[in-house]
């Protein structure tokens, strides 16, 4: 009895296991939203089904940033400042990968991103509907250097 008693609670523990799963392996969970200023931001993107679920969670975001190679590797991330028409800074933060989303005022701003020991500046109108996608690469100088994720190529 009391073998059989142990046997249904070791089955019983099993059963649940997926429940106790830590939600870190998750790829969503990785893509967590975060706030800067009470901005909401989200980034990440290792992987073609992380990169699509980013997409899927953020898809009413009006920004998208992308980090990437010239070659089109794409980058572990980069730090990002997001500046005003004012030049006030209004959200700074280091992306997770190579994706990095956020849903701002409609409004023009400057974006920076520093990645590769460099800093990469644009300009863009951000809509109140609709999302901007900007683009940055860095040119690859001698070995690859740490930080770099070769997980695909920009498309």
């Amino acid at each position: 009895m009391n073998k059989v008693m142990i046997g249904t609670v070791g089955l019983l523990f099993l059963a649940a296991s997926p429940v106790f799963a830590n939600p870190s392996t998750d790829s969503a969970a990785q893509a967590e939203a975060k706030t800067y200023n009470s901005i909401p931001y989200a980034s990440g993107g290792f992987g073609a089904d992380e990169r699509a679920n980013l997409r899927a969670m953020n898809r009413t975001d009006n920004l998208e940033l992308s980090f990437a190679l010239k070659n089109k590797d794409y980058l572990s991330g980069a730090d990002v400042i997001i500046r005003d028409d004012q030049g006030k800074e209004i959200l700074k933060a280091p992306s997770d990968g190579p994706l990095f989303f956020t849903k701002l005022p409609a409004g023009k701003y400057t974006f920076e991103a520093r990645a590769e020991g460099r800093t990469e500046v644009q300009v863009a109108q951000v809509p109140a509907k609709g999302q901007t996608r900007l683009y940055f690469a860095w040119q690859e100088e001698g070995p690859r250097a740490q930080g770099m994720a070769k997980t695909g190529s920009v498309s």
